[in-house]
C-alpha cells in the first residue's frame, strides 16, 4: 500500500466508492421528496452515504438544469445552497468547494439579470441560519407543482379569515403566507441564494 493510499481519510474512501455511480435526476414528486430528505440528513449531519458525492452531484445537475432552462432549476439551486456548505465548512474540501462556488456563480450570471416585481425575496435573509431550518418545507412545495392551485387557494383562504392564522408574523414569514412557488422560484431569488454561497 502506498503512502498516498495510507493518507486517505475514511470520507475520501467513501467518496471514491460512490463517485462512479452518477445520481439520476428525480422524475417524480416522490423521488424529489426522497432526495430532499437526503439533503436534510446532510444538513443535519447524519447522512450515511458520501455527502461530498451528493453535493457534487447536486452541482452537476444544477449546472445542466440552468443550461437547459429546465423547470427544476429552483430545486437544484436551493438544494445546493442547503447542502453546499458541507464541503466549505462542514468537511472542507478545496476542489469540491471550488466546484460548488463555480456552479453557483454560473447561476448568478444566468438568472441575476431577470427582472421581477417582488419588493423582497427569501434570499434577502440568507444570512440567518434559521432560514435553512425551513428548507425542507420549501422543497416540499416546489416538488409538487400539481398541488400549487389547491395550496395557494388555502393560503388565500387563511389570509381572508379574520379569525384565523393571520397575525403579522405569519403574513411576513417566508414559511407562512409567503411560502409560494412564485416567490421562492423567482429567478432573482435563486440568483440571490447562489450569490450568498459563492461570495
Amino acid at each position: 500500500m502506498s503512502g498516498d493510499e495510507d493518507a486517505q481519510c475514511p470520507e475520501d474512501l467513501e467518496y471514491e466508492d460512490e463517485r462512479s455511480v452518477p445520481m439520476k435526476a428525480p422524475a417524480t414528486p416522490g423521488e424529489w421528496e426522497l432526495l430532499a430528505d437526503n439533503w436534510a440528513k446532510i444538513h443535519e449531519g447524519y447522512y450515511l452515504g458520501s455527502a461530498r458525492h451528493a453535493v457534487l452531484e447536486c452541482a452537476r445537475h444544477l449546472e445542466a438544469s440552468v443550461a437547459a432552462g429546465a423547470a427544476d432549476t429552483a430545486l437544484w439551486v436551493l438544494g445546493l445552497y442547503y447542502i453546499g456548505d458541507y464541503v466549505i465548512h462542514g468537511s472542507p474540501h478545496a476542489e469540491s468547494e471550488h466546484r460548488v462556488r463555480e456552479v453557483m456563480a454560473g447561476v448568478e450570471r444566468a438568472l441575476g439579470g431577470v427582472p421581477c416585481s417582488h419588493p423582497s425575496h427569501p434570499c434577502d435573509d440568507a444570512a440567518e441560519e434559521v432560514l435553512l431550518e425551513g428548507f425542507p418545507a420549501v422543497l416540499g412545495v416546489l416538488a409538487h407543482p400539481e398541488r400549487d392551485e389547491e395550496y395557494e387557494a388555502g393560503l388565500a383562504e387563511e389570509l381572508a379569515d379574520e379569525d384565523g392564522h393571520t397575525d403579522d408574523a405569519w403574513r411576513q414569514s417566508w414559511y407562512g403566507a409567503r411560502l409560494t412557488r412564485e416567490i421562492w422560484a423567482c429567478p432573482r431569488n435563486l440568483a440571490g441564494f447562489a450569490r450568498a454561497l459563492f461570495t
